[in-house]
């Protein structure tokens, strides 16, 4: 499913000008930030000990901040600040 969505967002962003290396690791960080969503939802929906939410919470903000952060860099062209 992540694959497809990865595709899919590859060819999103290329129709829209993208050149298709960009495109992909756009694409690449987005799926990475969602990845896990799966699994927090699980943690909720579970009875788990409230220390065992907060660290899923924690853990899944800590990896999705990253990967959405570098998208949302790449898509606003700010990954080439400070490279000349």
């Amino acid at each position: 499913m992540f694959e497809d969505i990865r595709r899919k967002l590859v060819e999103v962003f290329v129709r829209e000008g993208r050149a298709r290396l960009e495109a992909e690791k756009i694409a690449l960080y987005v799926v990475q930030g969602v990845r896990d969503v799966p699994k927090l939802l699980t943690v909720l929906t579970e009875e788990e000990s409230d220390a065992e939410i907060l660290r899923a919470i924690h853990s899944f903000l800590e990896d999705a901040s990253t990967a959405l952060d570098r998208a949302r860099e790449i898509l606003l062209g700010l990954d080439h600040q400070g490279e000349n």
